[in-house]
């Protein structure tokens, strides 16, 4: 499902090659098909977010300088395994083997009784059906060329057995055919923004930083190396660092396959309200440290900052810290960059765990998302309980993946090395990386490792092992995974 929640006066809860670099090969056809659902009978209605993410979306894909033929959009349908297969052909009608096809879905995403497997509820209002991840797979399979699927859903990481329990190696997705995107862990739900009487405002938050990845308004945030090309891996790293309600999921892991290409226009259109947010740290580590942040407002706005804390597993909208930014005195806050420093709320500083750093606009009673990050406290010694389970072996040649879950109780600061027979580091995974909620049953972070080497060669068959390094209230722990084998 999907879940709206609300707070303060309006809070939330919520592709492979560029032709100028392909020398003679021909450049691929893009075609898009954008489903979303809003009009529900067993869940929620969540009019107008998906109906806005799809617009969004369509309006960023229409500026890939290598064009789409085609983008088909499909509003409340309740599609089901024989109307989608048929909605996917005739979008994708005419694909060839060098061709693109992209298909994203927004909706209320369901599990399946063993909690394994992402279901998309599809619905017209009047009736509904359950469209399972197999069917999505079984329509898409058949078309030729790569298909790059993104799902904005709850639970949708389920989809390629990402953010399970279970550290798994494959899922019906592996192999060269795929890239898939998704909004949440197979655990986790993904959430919307609502106004303060839990009316849905704009879209997901998830698409709002996807969009803002991929268009000029959103300065092209997603292409870390500005070279006008957004990898699937430069994609997947924005989504991280632009969307910390839920942990997007990716597949393959690091993979430089081109989502979208761009020049900048002569003339930019009107960037968003806020650009660029920086936190100068996302680890407080020490009680008292302020959480210091930056980002570019580009337009007059009244603005505020909310700090969300997670309880039990799960955020707690109903009672953010909020702080308002008076600006110039009378609530205006002018444009120009700005840096942002503010302490916990006295009697949160002792506590470890995590934490969302929220800055909306607000108009009267309404308000519109702008940032959602995620950060984290640090300042207990208590023993994260360190251990990691791994998949016994995988086959990098078939697309499948080393899978590990690393256990550990309460939030920390690790890092994850494979290691070799003779005990040397061949790729690091993380490197003092925050860990996320991910709602496991038994908590950790999931991690993956595609078989090549930090310098992107390709591992030789043999025995490896995870080494996983982690700080928490500035102690220093350290466990081994057990051997596995790479064929």
């Amino acid at each position: 499902m999907r879940r709206p929640l609300a707070i303060l006066m309006a809070a939330v809860i919520l592709f492979s090659i560029d032709p100028a670099k392909a020398g003679e090969q021909p450049a691929p056809t893009l075609r898009a098909l954008l489903v979303a659902c809003d009009d529900f009978i067993s869940q929620p209605d969540t009019a107008p977010s998906s109906y806005n993410n799809v617009i969004a979306l369509r309006r960023a894909l229409l500026y890939d300088t290598r064009g789409y033929s085609r983008i088909r959009v499909s509003l409340n349908e309740a599609l089901d395994k024989d109307s989608f297969a048929q909605l996917a052909a005739s979008a994708f009608a005419g694909a060839g083997d060098l061709d693109i096809s992209l298909f994203y879905l927004s909706t209320h995403g369901l599990q399946s009784a063993d909690k394994t497997d992402f279901i998309a509820l599809m619905s017209d209002g009047e009736q509904e059906s359950h469209l399972h991840i197999r069917d999505i797979y079984e329509g898409l399979k058949i078309i030729p060329g790569v298909k790059v699927i993104i799902l904005d859903a709850c639970f949708s990481g389920a989809a390629i057995n990402k953010g399970m329990d279970i550290p798994l190696v494959r899922s019906i997705f592996t192999g060269p055919d795929f890239k898939v995107l998704t909004s949440a862990g197979a655990q986790e739900p993904s959430f919307l923004w609502t106004d303060g009487a839990g009316t849905v405002q704009g879209g997901s938050f998830f698409s709002h930083a996807l969009t803002e990845g991929i268009s000029a308004e959103g300065r092209y945030a997603a292409d870390s190396n500005q070279d006008g090309l957004i990898t699937l891996q430069e994609l997947y790293t924005h989504q991280l660092l632009a969307y910390g309600a839920s942990t997007p999921q990716v597949y393959p892991q690091q993979d430089d396959f081109v989502v979208f290409a761009y020049r900048t226009p002569y003339a930019v259109p009107r960037s968003r309200l806020v650009t660029r947010l920086l936190l100068e740290s996302a680890i407080i580590r020490e009680a008292g440290e302020p959480i210091q942040f930056s980002y570019t407002l580009n337009q007059d706005a009244r603005l505020a900052y909310q700090l969300v804390y997670m309880d039990q597993g799960e955020w707690q909208f109903q009672n953010p810290q909020s702080i308002a930014d008076m600006g110039r005195g009378d609530g205006i806050v002018l444009p120009g960059r700005k840096e942002i420093s503010f302490e916990i709320a006295e009697g949160m500083q002792d506590l470890s765990g995590y934490l969302l750093l929220l800055l909306i606009t607000v108009f009267e009673d309404r308000s519109r998302p702008l940032a959602c990050v995620l950060t984290s406290v640090q300042t207990q010694q208590n023993d994260p309980q360190l251990r990691v389970d791994s998949a016994p072996g995988f086959t990098p040649g078939t697309g499948e993946e080393a899978a590990f879950v690393l256990r550990h109780t309460g939030a920390v600061e690790y890092t994850a090395r494979v290691l070799n027979e003779e005990g040397k580091t061949v790729s690091y995974l993380q490197l003092n990386q925050m860990s996320r909620p991910l709602h496991l049953q038994d908590e950790g972070s999931t991690l993956f490792w595609d078989g090549k080497t930090s310098a992107g060669a390709q591992a030789p068959a043999g025995k490896y092992r995870l080494q996983a390094t982690a700080y928490a209230g500035g102690q220093k722990y350290e466990t081994f995974g057990d051997w596995f084998d790479l064929y």
